[in-house]
Order: structure tokens, then sequence, then C-alpha cells
């Protein structure tokens, strides 16, 4: 369905192919990154982590909890006190690796929501960091940049002219090695950067 109002143009898929398990790690420009990235990835087993709103919602839910989805509280929302929301973060972090360890393929933003500005913003959030840091043998870090959708009607920047047909690009790279190095080498907001310097990167 996605096909009938976007032009998906997908590179590098080939580093999903191999018999490995995965962690994907995409930019999130929009709120129909999701779904344009599970329609083109539909043969990957992938196991989501879903915002609280979509995991719980009548229709959205029970499409992502067929997928064996991870809710994820939106702590910004709740009244949990700081070390609450630093306790239930780890605690996240710990449930990713732990799937990744049982060889289920996982895929999570590490920004955490959707961009505002026009360009990725990672900040002080640290699930990737933690979860790069204690990766478990053999899964390979998948990076992922989806352009195309930064002022489209789903996301938060101010939309420009409203496009039918609207092309959208995703780009896959295996950045296993360089990861690991990042997150045994660097502080978490560091870390964070060299991801951000990633997804910002302007392609030729």
């Amino acid at each position: 369905m996605t096909h009938l109002h976007y032009d998906v143009k997908v590179s590098g898929e080939e580093v999903l192919r191999d018999k490995g398990i995965h962690l994907v790690l995409p930019n999130h420009s929009a709120y129909i990154d999701p779904v344009i990235l599970f329609s083109e990835l539909w043969w990957l087993p992938i196991r989501p982590m879903v915002d609280e709103v979509f995991y719980r919602h009548w229709l959205y839910g029970y499409v992502v909890r067929l997928g064996d989805a991870i809710e994820v509280p939106d702590l910004q929302k709740s009244a949990m006190s700081r070390e609450e929301g630093a306790a239930v973060a780890s605690q996240l972090s710990r449930i990713a690796i732990d799937s990744l360890a049982e060889g289920k393929e996982l895929c999570f933003y590490p920004s955490g929501h959707v961009k505002t500005v026009n360009k990725e913003v990672i900040g002080n959030r640290r699930m990737a960091y933690e979860v790069c840091r204690e990766l478990p043998a053999g899964v390979r870090v998948i990076l992922c940049r989806m352009r195309g959708l930064e002022t489209s009607r789903f996301s938060k920047l101010k939309p420009k002219k409203w496009k039918w047909r609207r092309t959208v690009t995703l780009h896959f790279e295996d950045h296993t090695d360089e990861v690991r190095q990042w997150a045994q080498t660097l502080e978490k907001r560091a870390f964070n950067e060299k991801l951000e310097e990633w997804y910002n990167r302007v392609e030729s």
C-alpha cells in the first residue's frame, strides 16, 4: 500500500541478507517511517521497539504485537522521577540486549522521537549506547538513513507543497566494527554524535 503514495528506493539491503542477527538503527524523520521501513523489510523477521501510544492503539497495536514488538513507555509524559525514568530506560536496554542474545532481529530508533529540527538529534539518549556496549557476539549493527519524508504531512517539520507522489530513499550500511569501537572508547554523548554525523551526512 505504501507504494501507492511513495516511490521507495532502497540501497545496501544486501547487508541484511546474510545469516547473521541484525540490530537495525534508523534515523526518525516522520511518523510514517516504521510503516515504510517494515514494508520494505517484510522478508526479515525484525522485532520492533514501539512507543506505547502505538503499541496500545486498537489497530496499530494489534499489528505490531503480531511482530513480537517491545513496548516503550513515554518517559516524558509519565509521572516518573528522573531516577525512575533512568531505571526504565536501562531495563529496556537490557531487554534489547537479551533479545539479540536470543537470536532475534531487532530495530529501534536511537533518537527515540520524530525529529523537530532539520537534522537528526539523539542528544543524551542512552539505549543505542548501552546496547552497543554489550552487543552480543555475532550481531551485526546496520545503520539505516531514510530521506524524503522530512516535509511530509507525517513530519513535525513545516510541510512544503503537498505531493501525491513522494520519493523516499532508504540506505543501509553495516557499521558493526565502528559502532563497537565507538561504544567501548567514547562516552555516551560522543557516541551519539558519531551516529548523528552519519544520519545527517549529505548524500552525493
